[in-house]
């Protein structure tokens, strides 16, 4: 059984040539020898939307989060809570709970874990995932997340929307009908594709 998370199934999904295997290959080291496990560079900022929303302080938690990132960071921070801040312009949006899931395929189990909930007024809640990279989000890999999310919305939030939010760029997406029907056998071709590669870097 092999494990991954959803940023990495969409950051599989996005490569293309031979850099594909070279991403699977050292996936498979990471999770072969945890202790090699990288720094997420984007916790702090997801931390950091989801207790500004919760104390209806965005601003100042957000303010916060750049003045207290170091050099490297700053300048990420920055765009990344600018762009918040313009996604919820005027929006009354208030945090609810969701779970955590996993998605399987075979021998891929891939970890669905959302950043948060959100509800307008008495509208169903939104679970929500955000994309922090300087790279902009493409639409196929929205549309991947938005599936996946879709599947497990049983144990993420019954009732639950789907909704992804490229943050740097205050850009939502959301799945329709017509795209569901396009995306389910591009996901599972991918996640088996990656299973042959995973055997292959053994």
């Amino acid at each position: 059984m092999a494990y991954i998370t959803l940023p990495t199934f969409v950051g599989y999904s996005t490569s293309s040539g031979p850099s594909r295997s070279s991403f699977v290959r050292r996936w498979r080291r990471q999770y072969e020898d945890p202790a090699r496990g990288g720094f997420n560079f984007y916790l702090r900022a997801a931390n950091a939307i989801r207790a500004g929303r919760s104390s209806g302080r965005d601003r100042e938690v957000m303010r916060a989060l750049v003045e207290n990132a170091d050099e490297r960071t700053r300048p990420h921070y920055a765009e990344i809570a600018n762009g918040w801040l313009r996604y919820l312009g005027r929006r009354d949006l208030r945090v609810a709970e969701v779970g955590r899931s996993r998605w399987r395929l075979g021998a891929l189990e891939v970890g669905i874990n959302p950043h948060l909930g959100l509800r307008k007024g008495d509208g169903p809640v939104h679970v929500t995932w955000l994309y922090f990279k300087e790279e902009p989000l493409s639409r196929d890999a929205a549309q991947m997340v938005l599936w996946l999310l879709e599947q497990t919305m049983d144990e993420l939030r019954p009732g639950g929307r789907p909704l992804v939010v490229d943050v740097r760029r205050a850009k939502e997406f959301a799945l329709s009908p017509r795209d569901r029907d396009k995306v389910k056998p591009w996901v599972r071709s991918e996640a088996s594709a990656f299973m042959s590669l995973w055997e292959a870097a053994a």
